[in-house]
């Protein structure tokens, strides 16, 4: 990794979990998949190495700017260290989703920084360019371009529940509250496509759990249905950022990226596990 264009902060964060997740012996003699080589990959690419790094559950992500909240927001790449190899999951320049499967860790990271783009001149403006497959989902489950919907009567059991409202959830229920999603059991991208109903009254008598995880996390999160058949909730912050909330709060990223992530079947990323 090229110090001398790294940030101090960027830099520590790369030498704290290269510490961590150094490759062992046995790994290397068998040529073992790990986080570690991934990471040691990583590191020396000049795209990547010079970015922010965060782990979350065999994930290796990088951010531009210093924290891991950024996952979501931008077409930056996800990297895995799975049993049998390595795999890249990103966006190209026209926004499809592409993936690589490799057993090779500079393979992965050559592919991973061939994804990064740091600006936003490509990205889509409003309204949102659903993907074909997302906007298909969504059209059958009730919605359409302009759908508004009266989130009142929501509103007044939700704070009369114990949750407060905030504009970006109710600006997300106005939209998309009351349409539910059957489909499950089958592959997505990163895990299994489950179904979902963005109905936020079936989150009635969790107030505390929502407001316990949103002060874990810093964020104020509001409901807006349930993930699963009742496995787990989703709530929304005042950011526009999407949440699935079980024993602990993990982020799909934000509206109106992390609908496509949700639909699609893309692994929630939870808190990292170091730094």
């Amino acid at each position: 990794m090229d110090s001398t264009s790294v940030s101090p902060g960027h830099a520590a964060a790369w030498s704290r979990l290269l510490e961590t997740y150094r490759p062992r012996p046995a790994d290397e003699q068998q040529g073992r998949p790990s986080l570690g080589c991934l990471f040691e990959a990583a590191g020396r690419n000049a795209t990547l190495g010079a970015m922010y790094p965060w782990v979350s559950m065999q994930q290796l992500g990088v951010s531009t700017g210093n924290r891991w909240e950024e996952w979501g927001h931008a077409p930056l790449p996800a990297m895995f260290a799975r049993p049998d190899g390595y795999e890249v999951v990103g966006r190209d320049r026209r926004g499809d989703v592409v993936q690589l499967a490799t057993p090779d860790p500079a393979d992965a990271v050559v592919f991973a920084a061939g994804l990064v783009r740091t600006d936003d001149a490509e990205r889509p403006v409003e309204p949102h360019a659903w993907s074909s497959e997302v906007e298909r989902v969504l059209r059958e489950a009730g919605w359409h371009a302009g759908r508004t919907v009266d989130t009142a009567g929501w509103k007044q059991r939700l704070e009369q529940d114990g949750f407060r409202s905030h504009a970006a959830g109710e600006s997300f229920l106005r939209e998309f509250g009351g349409l539910a999603v059957g489909h499950g059991g089958g592959a997505g991208i990163t895990r299994a496509r489950e179904p979902f109903d963005l109905d936020p009254l079936l989150a009635l008598g969790e107030a505390d759990r929502f407001g316990g995880w949103g002060e874990e996390i810093g964020h104020h999160l509001f409901p807006v249905g349930e993930l699963a058949d009742g496995h787990a909730f989703l709530g929304l912050d005042e950011d526009g950022e999407l949440y699935v909330v079980d024993d602990g709060p993990a982020r799909f990223g934000r509206m109106p990226e992390a609908m496509e992530n949700l639909l699609l079947g893309v692994m929630p990323v939870r808190m990292p596990e170091h730094g």
